[in-house]
């Protein structure tokens, strides 16, 4: 539903800035029909391309925030052994020597 959203939306779109070209041009509104389609084919497909980029950049997002989720673990599993490591009582062997 998205992707029909920003279709729809981007050829809406197209549409009134024609209507809003041929306005500040004081031409009838329906002077040249093709030309409606033509922005509204155009930004149409800017939508599309709109809604490919935002899902491609999501899942770019998602991957490197489970990089950065397996990295912050790793660093704390390795402070978490320094310090268990750290607070160990001195073996016997170690005090006699």
């Amino acid at each position: 539903m998205p992707l029909l959203g920003h279709v729809v939306g981007g050829a809406v779109f197209g549409l009134a800035a024609r209507f809003w070209q041929l306005g500040i041009q004081r031409r009838p509104m329906m002077n040249n029909p093709a030309g409606h389609l033509a922005c509204m084919s155009f930004f149409g497909l800017t939508g599309y391309w709109w809604w490919n980029a935002t899902v491609y950049m999501t899942g770019v997002l998602e991957e490197k925030e489970a990089q950065l989720r397996a990295r912050r673990r790793a660093i704390q599993m390795g402070n978490e052994m320094l310090l268990a490591k750290a607070t160990e009582p001195d073996t016997p062997a170690e005090a006699d020597a």
